[in-house]
């Protein structure tokens, strides 16, 4: 029995052609091929979905930050006053050149004198004796009223003769040279007054409500330089067409190093808030169009928070809206959504007394 068993399984594997085994040992292999790739793919599969994006985040909490309102706007001489001739007459004397600094009643212009002199004299002359005559009972009121006003009037004509400074100041600007004739009511000199210097610009009708009388205010010339000053003065009518109202400064400027009608800028404390100071790089539109930026939430995963863009600076952007506190992303922002679970790691770069822009 055993040898014929043998036999037959002999029979049937010599029964078979090369063409069947073949296209068996092709089926297993094939078989085999297709169960690796499968068991491949599900263990590929299975780590990705496993597998969490990273993403760097820098950890802030919210401080106080009050923000600037800029205004632009021109130096102004505390006084500015042209000095004009109230009598005629030719130039004889200047005594001051243009850029000299001067004080109050220091000679300006000197207008020739003969005339008004010779008369000046004549009438204290006359006014003398009539003063005499008027105390012995000889003159009547209103002849010693008459020939007095005609003295003073001489007096000041002979005063009017030699413009004087009002005040102590700066000559900024001599308009004639000696021989010219001035007229009544020509401009002799141009006198400034440098210290204190105004500052004057507009500020928004949103924007006034944050200013008050004595607040502080930096200013800020084109050269670089800058200077505190107080806010002396808020209008209280707005201009008609730019609905601005006009605003002013006081800043000392003892050496005379800010120009009258030279350009500078004014930095205007306005409201304090909550903010985040943050790269201005990391700041996203979502779909809605609406500023925001992306945040790693308590529980690990992504949130898009609304921001409001308060300042520009050249440390970075302040922003309003975030929580207390937050883990900001700086790198991957990209590449998650929103309730996307995330690992993290601190971005190192961006410490807080680094620029983080």
């Amino acid at each position: 029995m055993k040898n014929k068993y043998f036999l037959t399984i002999k029979e049937v594997l010599l029964t078979r052609s090369n063409i069947e085994w073949s296209a068996m040992f092709l089926g297993f292999a094939l078989i085999w091929m297709i169960s690796g790739v499968l068991v491949e793919k599900e263990e590929t599969l299975e780590a990705y979905v496993e597998k969490e994006s990273m993403v760097r985040v820098i950890e802030q909490v919210s401080q106080d930050f009050t923000r600037e309102i800029l205004v632009k706007g021109f130096a102004e001489a505390d006084k500015k006053v042209e000095l004009k001739a109230e009598t005629s007459g030719r130039v004889i004397s200047l005594p001051v050149k243009q850029g000299s600094l001067v004080k109050e009643g220091d000679p300006i212009c000197s207008i020739f004198l003969a005339e008004k002199e010779s008369f000046f004299k004549k009438a204290e002359l006359e006014y003398r004796s009539a003063q005499k005559l008027f105390d012995e009972g000889l003159y009547s009121s209103n002849q010693f009223q008459n020939i007095k006003s005609n003295f003073e009037r001489a007096k000041l004509e002979l005063d009017n003769a030699t413009i004087k400074a009002p005040f102590s100041g700066i000559v900024d600007r001599i308009a004639l040279d000696e021989g010219d004739f001035l007229t009544r009511g020509a401009t002799c000199a141009v006198l400034l007054d440098l210290d204190p210097m105004i500052v004057s610009g507009e500020i928004s009708e949103t924007d006034i409500r944050f200013v008050n009388i004595g607040s502080e205010a930096k200013i800020e010339t084109l050269d670089g330089k800058s200077h505190i000053g107080k806010v002396s003065f808020i209008s209280s009518s707005a201009n008609s067409r730019t609905h601005t109202f006009r605003v002013e400064v006081t800043i000392e400027n003892k050496e005379g190093i800010i120009k009258d009608g030279s350009s500078a800028r004014i930095y205007l404390p306005g409201e304090n808030q909550l903010a985040n100071l943050v790269p201005l790089s990391i700041l996203r539109l979502d779909d809605a169009g609406d500023l925001g930026i992306r945040i790693v939430g308590d529980s690990g995963t992504v949130e898009f928070i609304n921001i409001n863009l308060i300042q520009d600076t050249e440390k970075g952007a302040w922003i309003s809206g975030l929580p207390k506190k937050s883990r900001i992303i700086t790198v991957g922002q990209d590449y998650v959504s929103d309730g996307e679970k995330v690992e993290v790691a601190i971005d190192e770069r961006l410490m807080s007394n680094e620029r983080v822009n």
